[in-house]
């Protein structure tokens, strides 16, 4: 219980010696006179990096873990220890606790930037995953549905770039990389006109992955996660009646959180507005 709790420290420390890095950096480039625009992204986008550098780590662990055990025998996706592969088991430990400890920062950081870095629906999410996580570390439970679960960071570095382009096309200290982007795309448009095009690309990825990932891989999940329930052996004998019942609780809770989130994405990115930004594009470049 120590060592965990030492893990947990150190884990959670260097998370935020990441952020305090990102920080530092971001505070060197301070423009004078500085607008609020500018302070507002400075004071967040640290934790967009640092989210880049837990999405890709995880993203790989959860595609890791999902080719190891898909396929598999039920117990070994229903109870990390029945797996007889140390260096496998040790992986997951590992991951699981790098996903609670991502979780345990950025949920200080979502409260403390309240609500620039997301609403109630982020915090609520946070404070899921958190109990998720940590159950599942302590009895090593369901790691199949654990793997599924980190491969939906896959869809987390389109949505911080996403965030970084909506930011940086509003501020003229960072125009000049944005059309430095553009002309790189072959793009005939600059500025705004053409950061709102990146922008609308930008999130139809991020949704077709939102929905592979989030949707249809979180749904997927759930059904392994049925298997084992309703295959008529105990296969999750050794994990606590009450752990099963919350973890079997916030995994549901999840996926219909993500349906909430893919409903408004969708409104999002084919609404109008959003649609006069692409034709006003196109007769920009004819």
């Amino acid at each position: 219980m120590i060592a965990a709790g030492l893990k947990i420290l150190l884990l959670t420390a260097i998370w935020e010696a990441q952020f305090q890095a990102a920080k530092w950096l971001f505070s060197r480039m301070r423009s004078n006179p500085e607008t609020e625009k500018e302070r507002a992204f400075r004071r967040c986008a640290p934790s967009y990096i640092v989210s880049y550098v837990h999405a890709f780590y995880l993203t790989y662990a959860g595609w890791k873990i999902v080719f190891e055990l898909e396929g598999g025998g039920l117990r070994r996706q229903a109870w990390l220890y029945a797996n007889e592969n140390a260096d496998f088991v040790n992986f997951v430990e590992t991951s699981t606790l790098v996903f609670f400890c991502y979780v345990l920062y950025d949920l200080f950081h979502l409260i403390l930037e309240y609500p620039d870095l997301g609403g109630v629906e982020m915090l609520i999410h946070h404070v899921g995953f958190l109990i998720a996580s940590l159950l599942a570390y302590t009895w090593g439970a369901y790691p199949l549905v654990l793997g599924w679960l980190c491969t939906c960071e896959t869809s987390t570095p389109i949505l911080s770039t996403r965030w970084f382009v909506r930011q940086m096309k509003d501020m003229e200290t960072t125009q000049p990389l944005l059309n430095a982007a553009a002309k790189g795309l072959g793009m005939k448009s600059r500025g705004v006109v053409a950061a709102n095009r990146m922008e609308y690309w930008i999130s139809i990825v991020f949704l077709a992955v939102f929905i592979g990932v989030r949707v249809l891989g979180y749904a997927w999940s759930l059904v392994g996660l049925g298997k084992v329930i309703f295959s008529g052996r105990r296969l999750d004998a050794f994990i606590p009646i009450p752990v099963r019942y919350v973890l079997w609780g916030l995994t549901l809770c999840g996926f219909v959180l993500n349906l909430i989130w893919v409903k408004k994405i969708v409104a999002i990115v084919f609404s109008e507005d959003k649609r006069k930004w692409l034709r006003s594009d196109v007769e920009h470049e004819q």
